[in-house]
């Protein structure tokens, strides 16, 4: 149960719910979510490692650029049922 309550616990900022979302829709490069996202590459940077750290996104260089994807696309199932929660629950 630890470990998935870390993988949970790094799904608990906006941010790093906001850099998953943009991923849902394919791989991106860090510049790109940071345009997106309109943030700063050092805080994008913060909140990625969280993600990476904890198997739910990937990552791979292209000589200066990193391209940044979701590591399980069955993983996205949870975004519906958050969704599904929110707007008939909540």
């Amino acid at each position: 149960m630890a470990r998935g309550a870390r993988v949970m616990q790094a799904l608990s900022h906006p941010l790093r719910l906001a850099i998953m979302q943009e991923l849902m829709q394919g791989e991106l490069t860090c510049s790109q979510m940071q345009e997106r996202l309109g943030c700063a590459q050092s805080t994008l940077s913060l909140q990625l490692k969280a993600l990476v750290d904890q198997g739910l996104v990937g990552t791979c260089k292209d000589g200066t650029v990193k391209h940044c994807s979701i590591r399980n696309r069955d993983f996205l199932k949870l975004f519906s049922c958050l969704h599904r929660h929110l707007t008939e629950v909540l």
